[in-house]
């Protein structure tokens, strides 16, 4: 059994909903969730260090489940800790075309999270927070909104522009005890679909960011601004003496997949990146393995 936190009216597109918490379990077919009270997620969480982890962009609800829960179980985390998995809209019944759009979705989920965070999970001892691709943004909006600074933050293949912590969401970065980044210039979805779909966002809708930045989660924070401290791993991509072989590690590569694989690889390499999350998430150093 899994515990998320959903903003979701369907398995597929929709518009945001408040948070509501589930218990779900993702080996029955088909998905079936159990709500859980406000005041018995207060009671959970009451002393305990919270993890949320949130998808990317076109993840229908049940893959969320699939991948956030096998995700919770490769991180195993220490008792202490309250993993919840985060499903947000982030998806429409025709793929990709809808990019552009998913931003406000992001904003809206991540306002939604944080007002959730300032009350229902006020008694946690800590809020921690993981993410991948555009999930990047409704983490930074999270943790921009908290009534309280957040512990360790952590996008991976953040489809968010390079610049974002020191322009956009600079209050987001002041109000974290830690942001760490991954990073891959093997990350070809960044590289070639971000910038168009970037360039319409902020052009046609409205969006508050740069048309002409790079994506964060490809070359890494943007260098020369007097910002906060910001850790960030550009994952190699090629061999060298402080890793040992190179990952390319490629957009898909950070979270576990969906659904279990008949062949899975003996050494996966979202397994590297998941060993990577446990370490800044429980305060440990950015060694990557």
């Amino acid at each position: 059994m899994a515990r998320f936190l959903t903003l979701r009216t369907h398995d597929k597109g929709g518009s945001v909903q408040k948070p509501l918490v589930v218990d779900c379990d993702p080996s029955v077919q088909p998905l079936g969730y159990t709500p859980v009270s406000n005041g018995e997620t207060a009671r959970w969480v009451a002393g305990c260090d919270v993890v949320l982890a949130i998808h990317g962009f076109n993840v229908p609800r049940p893959h969320g489940v699939g991948s956030l829960a096998a995700l919770e179980t490769a991180l195993a985390l220490p008792p202490n800790y309250r993993f919840f998995g985060v499903l947000w809209p982030g998806d429409f019944w025709i793929p990709v075309i809808d990019y552009p759009f998913e931003a406000a979705h992001a904003v809206t989920s991540g306002k939604y999270i944080a007002a959730y965070c300032n009350t229902i999970l006020s008694g946690a001892s800590s809020i921690n927070f993981i993410s991948h691709s555009l999930g990047g943004r409704v983490l930074l909006e999270a943790v921009q909104n908290l009534s309280r600074p957040a512990g360790q933050v952590c996008l991976a293949a953040g489809a968010v522009d390079d610049d974002c912590m020191v322009q956009q969401y600079l209050e987001a970065a002041q109000n974290a005890g830690r942001v760490s980044v991954l990073s891959s210039m093997s990350d070809k979805v960044l590289q070639l679909a971000y910038p168009a779909g970037d360039l319409i966002s902020d052009t046609l809708l409205g969006d508050n960011d740069s048309p002409w930045e790079a994506a964060l989660g490809r070359r890494g924070p943007k260098r020369g601004y007097a910002s906060p401290p910001i850790f960030n791993l550009d994952i190699p991509t090629v061999a060298g003496p402080a890793y040992g072989s190179g990952f390319d590690c490629d957009h898909g590569d950070y979270f576990p997949p969906s659904e279990p694989e008949n062949s899975p690889p003996a050494d996966p390499k979202w397994g590297h990146a998941t060993k990577f999350m446990r370490r800044v998430i429980t305060g440990g150093g950015y060694n990557w393995d």
